[in-house]
């Protein structure tokens, strides 16, 4: 099981330097994660991605249409994962509200038992930690709504 955590900040570089310190952390053993994307929002309202993928190993599907299912429905399509109870509706409203023009956020997907030690590492950077479980279920469910 995974959990994912959304971390918002106020200023539209400030997701892109807590992936580098997390980045750092993690190749010091002392952070873990699976995945992460920036996401940010500039005044006009318009969202840009950049995906952190390990370029030592290919970039899989789940990977990609994890992804795709999580900003979809936390960023675009909110309706469509609530049909399918993928994502508690709480917590896409929060992550919604949270990410306002000018703004980012780094979506991380951790390992359950890990998801505790990354939310201490990245609290520092940003009041605003948004969190949900991710089951294997609802990542497969994730991936085939969208696709």
């Amino acid at each position: 099981m995974s959990e994912l955590i959304v971390v918002v900040f106020d200023q539209k570089l400030a997701a892109d330097h807590a992936l580098l310190d997390l980045l750092g952390r993690e190749q010091s053993h002392l952070a873990d994660f699976e995945d992460a994307v920036v996401v940010t929002k500039n005044a006009q309202g318009k969202i840009r991605v950049k995906a952190y993928h390990d370029l030592l190993e290919p970039v899989g599907e789940l990977s990609n249409d994890l992804w795709g299912g999580i900003l979809s429905a936390v960023v675009f399509h909110r309706s469509l994962t609530i049909a399918q109870e993928i994502f508690n509706p709480d917590f896409l409203i929060q992550v919604e509200e949270a990410l306002q023009p000018n703004s980012s956020a780094l979506l991380v997907l951790v390992h359950a038992e890990a998801a505790e030690r990354v939310v201490e590492e990245l609290f520092a950077f940003s009041p605003i930690v948004i969190r949900t479980p991710l089951p294997d279920a609802k990542r497969e469910a994730l991936k085939q709504a969208v696709s």
